[in-house]
């Protein structure tokens, strides 16, 4: 049988209160009292409870990552540079990281982030909170975790909002820097394989290109648009639609790098030389792009330093900090065909 505060209170000659005080460093004894309470742990063989003394402290050194994602496995292959510099930057303070992933629905119902999220705060299990989502996240849905006051950062989106910290990318630039560079190769029908219309990225990205065409004196083709899922194959099925339009697009800007790599193939298997006879561009930046035959450019999401960014913000709101709402740039990328030997 395990011993209590009560067993030792009891052979102290103090109340348990009067232990608790001791063993958690917190409040004024004597130290003779100090001193009963100790030697009587000691020789009972008292083990507190370190979980239970993290909670009453409100400290359990432990950071939760909270995923709303469709698909748990883009946490591990398109999140993982995030993911390993969250996990550097917020170890490196002497945290621990947990990571919980939550879908679209819940026991068959559309899934309530704001009571997620709530019950998480209000569990006080965890220190503070990182939260990525593939759907957009309204200040309705944190607002309660502002007023309970626990420190949480939104990763790759920005909310706006009293006491909301944020860390987002600048797709929509990103996007605006894809096109012009593709109006600057000469360009002037361009199509775009976009992404998914609820997705929060694929619109800013449609929207980028929209602009960026009207900006230079382009007109929009509806036909030189095509939607797809953010999937290779998707991507395939879009270049197909559009090798039935006419006049054909001599470039494409891929809403993502695996569409642009499914275009890419259809392309190569059509006989059209990519980049003579048509430019294709992506978006994301993943590391498959840099091995294509030929190599397709692309806008590279700074997601390490995304994750790293947002560690040290939630950091710093956790030892009381101000919110932050920071927006990182992207990078637009051309690789280098190799050279057979």
């Amino acid at each position: 049988m395990s011993v209590t505060i009560k067993d030792v209170a009891r052979l102290a000659g103090v109340s348990p209160a009067t232990v608790s005080i001791v063993l958690n460093g917190k409040g004024k004894v004597s130290e003779e009292t100090r001193k009963k309470v100790e030697e009587a742990a000691q020789k009972l063989g008292y083990r507190p409870n370190i979980v239970a003394r993290s909670l009453v402290r409100g400290k359990t050194n432990t950071i939760l990552l909270c995923a709303f994602i469709k698909e748990q496995e883009k946490l591990s292959a398109f999140y993982g540079e995030l993911i390993n510099r969250l996990l550097t930057a917020i170890s490196a303070e002497g945290y621990y990281l947990q990571t919980v992933v939550k879908g679209e629905f819940f026991n068959g119902h559309p899934l309530d982030k704001r009571e997620a999220l709530l019950n998480i705060a209000r569990n006080r299990l965890f220190e503070g909170l990182i939260i990525l989502s593939h759907w957009p996240i309204h200040y309705s849905e944190v607002s309660e975790l502002v007023k309970e006051n626990f420190p949480f950062v939104i990763v790759n989106q920005g909310v706006e909002g009293k006491g909301v910290s944020s860390v987002d990318i600048d797709h929509y630039g990103g996007a605006k820097e894809a096109v012009k560079y593709l109006i600057e190769k000469g360009h002037k029908r361009i199509a775009h394989l976009r992404g998914p219309r609820e997705h929060r990225h694929a619109e800013e990205r449609y929207r980028a290109y929209v602009d960026t065409l009207l900006d230079f004196g382009i007109p929009i083709k509806k036909e030189y648009v095509v939607e797809g899922n953010f999937h290779r194959m998707s991507g395939r099925e879009a270049m197909e639609e559009l090798l039935r339009v006419s006049p054909l697009p001599t470039a494409i800007f891929a809403a993502n790098d695996k569409m642009a790599i499914g275009a890419l193939q259809v392309a190569k298997e059509r006989g059209i030389k990519v980049h003579d006879d048509i430019t294709i561009i992506g978006f994301d930046g993943i590391e498959a792009v840099k091995y294509t035959d030929p190599p397709l450019p692309t806008v590279e999401q700074p997601l390490g330093e995304l994750g790293k960014i947002a560690a040290e913000i939630l950091v710093e709101r956790i030892r009381g900090g101000e919110e932050k709402k920071i927006v990182l740039p992207c990078r637009l990328v051309e690789w280098e065909a190799k050279v057979a030997s």
